[in-house]
């Protein structure tokens, strides 16, 4: 164990977030998932930091190069994902809402998620719901735009892949 915790990501130190192991699994390209071993993987949110995924053993790692997806958390670029399961993009958010004064992307993520049609467990990097992720850009949206109007929002635990929803995650 490098950092001492097994929580802890060996670039960054920041605390991991759990992944179920298919989650890399499924975002990894061919040569690095090649490299998966037992399981126990963390996901790392920290955007400085180039580590993805870690094995909880510290000795693994898999860093933004390794993923087939462009990691939310880890670009600056507006067209990367923040919704992967249904495509929505920051830069269609700002568009949305530079075009409305509104994004009603919440509420339809939420209906779709509610509807079964999700798997952000296997989409997204941060293998959970990305509805915290996307309220987050609204907001930044809107006030680039000078609003402060409202964010049209899904409930809490709206997917079911995962059954909660990871705000913020």
């Amino acid at each position: 164990m490098k950092n001492g915790t097994p929580a802890s990501c060996p670039g960054c130190a920041a605390t991991g977030r759990r992944v179920d192991d298919s989650t890399p699994g499924a975002l990894l390209r061919p040569n690095a998932k090649a490299r998966l071993t037992g399981g126990g993987y963390r996901f790392c949110r920290t955007e400085s930091c180039d580590v993805v995924y870690f094995d909880e053993g510290q000795e693994l790692t898999f860093g933004t190069a390794d993923l087939e997806v462009t990691v939310f958390q880890k670009s600056s670029d507006p067209e990367r994902p923040v919704c992967y399961c249904f495509e929505h993009t920051v830069q269609s958010i700002y568009d949305e809402v530079g075009a409305r004064g509104a994004s009603d992307v919440p509420e339809d993520i939420g209906e779709k998620c509610r509807a079964g049609l999700d798997d952000c467990e296997h989409n997204n990097p941060q293998g959970s719901c990305c509805l915290g992720n996307v309220r987050r850009v609204v907001k930044e949206a809107l006030r680039a735009r000078g609003d402060v109007g409202k964010v049209h929002g899904a409930s809490r635990g709206c997917c079911s892949g995962s059954g909660e929803s990871q705000h913020g995650s």
